[in-house]
């Protein structure tokens, strides 16, 4: 008699669903991305404020000397950052759903730190607020069922 010693098969994550909610979130990934990219180089480009008519006085008290290193994290992260999630969005990554989350949840908090940072209010940041809150919130519900079903495979 020999005992069977082979380990249970592990069911594979299953991929998410690109329903309304994915495609709502893959195409504010898209905007998103589009305007950190824009925003990121005018700053990257020109660190002084001057294409975007910031002054450099808005940074007193930050660890920044210029616009350069936030224009990278803004083009990095959000702009190149969001248009990868929305490329494994639509190629239906198992983690898309939760990486564009992240991405939404990011851009929330890169506006209440800049806030903070720069202690004057534009147009601009309650839009920005708002589509990072409407990412996270439409990929918490194109992920929610491959949630679901993972923890249902987790017995």
């Amino acid at each position: 008699m020999t005992a069977d010693v082979s380990a249970p098969a592990i069911p594979a994550i299953p991929r998410p669903v690109m329903g309304l909610a994915g495609r709502i979130a893959v195409g504010l990934l898209m905007l998103l991305g589009i305007g950190a990219l824009a925003g990121g180089a005018a700053l990257v480009a020109k660190p002084d404020g001057s294409v975007m008519q910031m002054p450099l006085s808005l940074l007193a008290g930050s660890p920044f000397a210029d616009y350069s290193i936030p224009g990278l994290i803004l083009g990095g992260l959000f702009g190149l950052g969001s248009f990868a999630v929305a490329f494994l969005g639509l190629r239906s990554w198992r983690l898309a759903p939760f990486l564009g989350f992240a991405i939404g949840c990011g851009q929330m908090i890169w506006i209440v730190v800049e806030l903070a940072i720069i202690k004057e209010l534009s147009i601009l940041h309650p839009i920005c607020f708002g589509l990072g809150l409407a990412i996270a919130a439409a990929s918490s519900t194109w992920g929610w069922p491959t949630f679901q079903r993972w923890r249902a495979t987790r017995g």
